[in-house]
């Protein structure tokens, strides 16, 4: 256990924790910030998130028909509000604009430049609740009344899954906002913490080979078990950046305050159909899982490339693609995962694959160390 301690030391020095205070200083900068500070990003953002939570306070997880009927009567006593609005401005009267409706569906590209700036400070200098909020309730009130129609996909399993939605009489009709802005940001935390894991443990074993100890450590048969302590405390050392990145991030996270959606079924979302029908919360728990997953993989790609790369500059060299490669793939990875846009096998085998293959390959270098000659 003293070896172990002593090799978790090794990885986790101050240099290593400074340098991934400031790695992850300007990936949050540059990949998460965006996500946090300006949720709900403007308007009608902003009225989705509200008329979201006020639609669970009133209707719970799921809106029945007659709830719809009451959803309605909300937005037709908001329509009356922005009637009595709409003619009380003489400019919409003499353009002949008397009702919302009107309102609504002007030709403002025709528009005079004196009529489109008063509905410019209407929207957007005024920024009237009424106006933007009624947006919102149109758009969810056309998607609740096309929720039996199978749109947008043309494969049979897709097809099929979106009536086994239909059927549970699970539709999308919640606000998307809140699962949208957690796609990217947990897509985001997934590359910061992949990027964190690699920078982290890649030195562990270069390090030590370079100075020689490996070479003074396998001249015993048990200085050669020792590969399999290094292979340990790596992973142990990933656990505990990943935990501490992900409860910082997630600290981070609760600023957003969307716990409010957390008992919502992801399939209620709209535009987000995915495989499975687990919560708002059990998506986000399955997404952290997934987070450890891929590092552990990660983590024992990065050990097995510090095993057989002859010095620094070629761990560089070949990190570089490994670097690109979890941007390319961490993100997507994190935002698609049950997604219905995707085979429903793919995230399964891809995941057992990463995590298989990468077990296969530390084992053959294990067993490779093993039976290396010791050359001084």
């Amino acid at each position: 256990m003293r070896i172990f301690w002593n090799e978790l030391k090794k990885i986790l020095t101050w240099k290593i924790l400074l340098l991934l205070v400031l790695v992850n200083s300007v990936l949050y900068f540059f990949l998460i910030q965006f996500h946090i500070e300006y949720f709900p990003n403007g308007r009608p953002a902003l009225d989705s998130y509200n008329i979201g939570i006020e639609m669970i306070e009133k209707y719970g997880t799921q809106m029945d028909e007659e709830e719809f009927l009451d959803f309605k009567e909300v937005y037709n006593t908001q329509v009356k509000e922005a009637d009595l609005y709409v003619q009380s401005q003489k400019e919409f009267a003499a353009a002949g604009i008397d009702t919302y409706e009107q309102f609504r569906r002007f030709d403002w590209e025709k528009a005079s430049e004196e009529l489109s700036q008063l509905r410019f400070n209407v929207i957007h200098v005024k920024q009237i609740d009424t106006f933007w909020e009624l947006q919102e309730r149109d758009r969810l009130i056309e998607f609740y009344e096309i929720k039996d129609e199978v749109l947008g996909y043309d494969n049979a399993r897709q097809i099929q899954r979106v009536e086994e939605l239909i059927a549970a009489k699970t539709y999308g009709v919640y606000p998307e906002v809140a699962i949208m802005n957690f796609k990217e940001f947990i897509g985001n935390v997934a590359i910061a913490i992949l990027i964190s894991v690699v920078l982290a443990i890649s030195p562990m074993i270069l390090r030590d080979r370079s100075r020689q100890v490996l070479a003074l450590q396998y001249t015993s048969k048990t200085g050669r078990s020792l590969y399999k302590t290094k292979i340990f405390a790596g992973l142990i050392s990933a656990f505990v950046v990943m935990t501490a990145l992900l409860t910082i991030y997630f600290s981070i996270y609760s600023s957003n305050h969307t716990a409010m959606y957390f008992d919502l079924p992801i399939n209620s979302f709209i535009g987000h159909e995915f495989w499975y029908d687990p919560t708002f919360f059990q998506y986000i728990l399955l997404c952290v899982a997934a987070i450890y997953v891929i590092g552990f993989v990660f983590s024992l790609l990065a050990m097995s490339f510090s095993s057989i790369v002859p010095n620094s500059m070629a761990l560089i060299g070949i990190q570089i693609p490994f670097v690109v490669g979890i941007i390319i793939l961490g993100g997507p990875l994190m935002r698609y995962i049950l997604s219905i846009g995707y085979p429903q096998w793919l995230a399964p085998i891809a995941y057992s694959v990463m995590a298989v293959g990468s077990l296969l390959f530390i084992i053959i270098l294990w067993k490779r160390e093993q039976k290396r000659d010791i050359l001084l």
